[in-house]
């Protein structure tokens, strides 16, 4: 009996160990300091709880009960109401008077190719990280931007999610670091053009906006579609799409396809952040968005997730918008 108590004890202990191993390496690898001792043995409680909830999904995971793995991203010290409210889509989007809707800009010999990457294009820029700044609606923005300026000068190049930060303001009801949607954003490049991300970098704060002479592109209008039957026919002939999800159930998401059994809602009021849909394909028979986030290269499968197509999984559909250029 002492001998069972004895290795009892010897687990625990090196589960603990264990633990503290995965806390120390995730401050390092995601630069995590904290103000106080207080702080960070509250920050550590989070993370053992996160760990946990890993651990058990992954059971589930590899028995195939679940759709995707999980894995300590950025957000593992934060708790799901914390995480909640990091996700900044500002208001619930509407149909922007300034926009054309899908059914009306559509041509009918529009084909639906049966997968589709536009990273292979060579028209999807590096992944962004928006750090602590509700700014992704900004990323999506200039994700589709980007994108439509590729199509148009064969020539990739990254704009700047700050300038629309700092400029695409109250004027265009966006909030900065606190919101906005993508259509806003549109509307901003369309009237003052939009700079290089080299000439205007990103802080991941509100800052004063300034002009630093010239802008690479304008926005000539943009096309607006709320059916994710659309999307891939929008994704197949004219590029990445700027759409809007609930992502309150992606903050350990590590890979697989995120499906219906995931924590998060379809309806319109629920969307509360801003994506880039690049592509689409199937895996092991199950249709999928190929997603491109703004949370860093670490999170997700190199910054992208997979999101199970033709399910509105998530609200994507509800939303979804891109640019057309001058």
């Amino acid at each position: 009996m002492k001998f069972l108590i004895v290795v009892a004890t010897l687990v625990l202990v090196a589960g603990a160990s264990s633990v503290y191993e995965e806390w120390q390496q995730f401050k390092l690898d995601h630069g995590k300091t904290y103000r106080s001792l207080v702080e960070e043995k509250h920050r550590f409680s989070v993370f053992q709880k996160n760990l946990i909830e890993i651990q058990e999904h992954n059971k589930k995971y590899e028995r195939g009960e679940e759709s995707f793995a999980m894995k300590v991203t950025q957000f593992a010290d934060m708790t799901h109401e914390e995480f909640l409210d990091l996700l900044k889509l500002q208001g619930v989007p509407a149909l922007p008077s300034n926009a054309v809707t899908f059914d009306n800009f559509e041509d009918s010999d529009i084909d639906e190719k049966d997968a589709v990457d536009w990273r292979k294009e060579g028209a999807v820029t590096p992944v962004k990280n928006q750090g602590k700044c509700g700014s992704c609606w900004a990323f999506s923005a200039v994700g589709s931007i980007e994108a439509q300026f590729f199509k148009k000068n064969r020539t990739l190049v990254s704009l700047s999610a700050q300038e629309l930060v700092d400029c695409a303001d109250e004027h265009y009801r966006n909030k900065g670091c606190d919101g906005g949607t993508m259509d806003n954003a549109f509307d901003f490049v369309r009237d003052e053009g939009i700079q290089t991300e080299e000439s205007y970098p990103y802080e991941a704060r509100m800052s004063t906006c300034r002009k630093n002479g010239g802008y690479v592109t304008k926005v000539k209008k943009y096309v607006y579609s709320s059916k994710e039957q659309e999307i891939a026919r929008i994704v197949s002939s004219e590029g990445p799409v700027s759409a809007a999800i609930d992502a309150s159930g992606l903050q350990l998401y590590s890979h697989g396809i995120v499906d219906e059994k995931t924590k998060c809602q379809s309806d319109l009021f629920s969307l509360n952040h801003g994506i880039l849909v690049v592509g689409y394909g199937r895996e092991n028979g199950v249709d999928y968005w190929i997603v491109k986030n703004s949370w860093g290269a670490d999170w997700g499968e190199d910054g992208y997730f997979k999101l199970k197509r033709g399910a509105k999984v998530c609200g994507i559909g509800t939303y979804n918008t891109y640019p057309i250029l001058p």
